[in-house]
């Protein structure tokens, strides 16, 4: 089951298989915990091809509806509670028990990220600005500082989103380190190689939670630019219509 997790590097493999060898979990737990990692794996590839549909037909046409909202009202839909992204993992997923509880621990981990002194999680382009663009609130929750203080959309950080949000599409739904040839060698990355110990990591469980945090938010302006996309429908003159009939 380790070696079903697609996104983890040869290294970060091998030091899993470790870890659990030497896990003081019962047998049991650890194959519960991996056979969810798998299942949620596999439930949110299938989500994938949405995704990359809507980006083909609206990408371009959706980023501009974005710069035309109003920056409040766009601030708002960047906000989700800590508790909503567990209750999503049970309610949309079907995510309870042992694994439910890992990644009740690991949402809390993401959301004190800094004081954790951690590396970076991600992996590619738009995950890695995605997650330093991603910051806990007590108020707001887990957010993006989409406007400034006096209330400025930031189109920079607008960009960052969409380019995260077009990479929910695939092809990968998390990206690998790229493997590169020294001496005949594969190297899967330096970070890798300095994690090959004994002891388990939750660097793929934070990525996935990070991973549900951009689902959320790319769903709810889904919806939103669904919904004007019928109201100027509703909007066409009824000689138009005529005409065109």
């Amino acid at each position: 089951m380790i070696n079903a997790i697609s996104d983890l590097e040869t290294d970060a493999v091998k030091a899993e298989i470790k870890a659990a060898e030497q896990s003081p979990w019962p047998s049991e737990m650890r194959e519960q915990v991996w056979s969810d990692r798998v299942r949620l794996r596999h439930k949110m590839k299938k989500e994938m091809s949405q995704y990359q549909e809507f980006w083909t037909e609206h990408g371009d046409a959706f980023g501009e509806w974005c710069l035309t909202m109003e920056p409040k009202k766009l601030k708002k839909v960047f906000q989700i509670p800590r508790a909503e992204v567990v209750e999503r993992l049970n309610n949309n997923y079907g995510i309870h028990s042992a694994f439910g509880m890992v990644l009740s621990a690991v949402t809390e981990q993401v959301a004190r990220f800094p004081d954790t002194k951690y590396p970076t999680d991600a992996r590619g382009v738009s995950e890695v600005a995605f997650e330093e663009a991603l910051y806990y609130d007590r108020r707001g929750g887990f957010t993006i500082k989409i406007i400034d203080k006096e209330g400025v959309l930031q189109e920079d950080t607008l960009k960052i989103w969409l380019n995260r949000m077009e990479s929910l599409g695939g092809p990968v739904l998390l990206e690998r380190t790229p493997k590169r040839n020294t001496e005949d060698v594969d190297v899967d990355g330096a970070e890798e190689q300095q994690e090959q110990t004994a002891k388990p990591s939750f660097r793929m469980d934070r990525r996935v939670v990070r991973l549900l945090i951009a689902r959320y938010w790319a769903e709810a302006l889904l919806k939103m630019y669904k919904s004007s996309l019928i109201e100027a429908i509703g909007e066409t003159p009824m000689r138009d219509v005529a005409v065109e009939a």
